[in-house]
């Protein structure tokens, strides 16, 4: 929804495939359109999400550079360090879809 003129977008899922990843409900995004006929979203460089799941931290687990498997909100899988928890919040690059950083 256009937050000036509150117009209605629709967009299919093939549309959105790769961006379905980082989108959270009201969060606002730009909108990329080429004369009149939209193409798709243009999503900031990063976005925070939530970890759901993630193998739980074990004491004297930490061998240089190690990661393991974490599922944010959205649904996306992402290698993350040890040290990270259910719960935490995330800075997730949306180019490649890699964590960042913590929140």
């Amino acid at each position: 929804m256009d937050n000036e003129t509150y117009d209605q977008f629709t967009l299919t899922s093939d549309q959105l495939e790769w961006e379905l990843n980082f989108l959270k409900e009201n969060m606002n995004v730009k909108i990329v359109s080429y004369q009149g006929e939209i193409l798709g979203i243009d999503l900031p460089t990063s976005v925070e999400l939530k970890v759901i799941e993630t193998e739980p931290s074990v004491k004297g687990n930490t061998a240089q550079g190690a990661t393991k498997n974490a599922k944010v909100e959205t649904g996306l899988n992402v290698q993350v360090p040890l040290f990270i928890n259910e719960g935490d919040v995330l800075l997730i690059d949306t180019r490649e879809g890699k964590y960042s950083s913590r929140a």
